[in-house]
């Protein structure tokens, strides 16, 4: 079996991570195909460790956890969860921004054919797709609604940690990404105001101790982003609309 990489990755990203970022086009990419794998504008494929290990013999179980963990702190994929029993911790995977990765990757041996093993894999499609956007922080009323979530964020890990936030590069970039898909989804309930974009922050923090209890230890900005998907999804099942965010979740009942 041959191996090949995208050079600009693994100088961005690590070499085992754009290894691995390859196997995900693959399977993504096939997956788009097929056209019933779209859920909130993404593509998502799994696999289970004895598979990833037959996939990549030359790594242990240990070094692909760390490579598929990188993948994710570095916000190139996240995680999700659609198995249909609740106790099956399979992890799903998508690229956070799919079309970069996907539709316009960079990859220079797009003819080269990856020649790998059957292994585990799934698609699930629910609700409409979302687009995937970065909006940078740039004027007032978006630095405005930052500090306001920042200030939130804190209440909240006083609550939940009785210490106060701890913010720097990494996890304020996270919070911005935040921002950004909470403001999505406000957008296309058709109020995208700062208003209604921090209600529905507020919400997410408000029914925390309703999460599933993983996902309840995950308090860390960059790992609420890499969960974000599946919180909202945990919160889909909650019957109680007084709130203003209940309408942008609507969507998810």
């Amino acid at each position: 079996m041959e191996y090949s990489f995208n050079i600009e990755y693994a100088q961005e990203f690590g070499v085992g991570e754009a290894i691995m970022i390859k196997n995900f086009q693959f399977w993504i990419k096939k997956n788009s195909a097929n056209k019933d794998s779209n859920h909130d504008g993404r593509t998502w494929t799994f696999n289970s460790a004895i598979a990833f290990k037959k996939l990549f013999p030359f790594w242990s179980i240990g070094q692909i956890n760390r490579t598929l963990n990188s993948l994710v702190s570095q916000e190139v994929l996240m995680v999700g969860n659609y198995n249909k029993a609740k106790y099956d911790r399979t992890k799903w995977f998508a690229f956070i921004d799919e079309g970069s990765f996907v539709e316009n990757d960079k990859c220079n041996s797009r003819k080269q054919k990856m020649d790998l093993p059957k292994t585990e894999n799934a698609i699930v499609e629910i609700g409409q797709p979302i687009p995937y956007s970065k909006h940078k922080i740039e004027n007032k009323d978006d630095k405005h609604i930052y500090k306001m979530s920042i200030d939130i964020y804190h209440k909240f890990c006083l609550s939940q940690l009785d210490a106060p936030a701890k913010i720097d590069g990494v996890q304020g970039k996270a919070m911005k990404t935040i921002l950004s898909y909470l403001k999505t989804l406000c957008k296309q309930k058709g109020n995208d105001s700062q208003e209604q974009i921090l209600s529905s922050l507020k919400y997410i923090f408000k029914n925390w101790n309703k999460l599933d209890p993983f996902l309840q230890k995950q308090i860390k900005l960059s790992q609420i982003n890499s969960n974000l998907v599946n919180i909202i999804q945990d919160l889909k099942n909650d019957t109680n609309k007084n709130n203003i965010a209940d309408d942008i979740l609507a969507k998810y009942r």
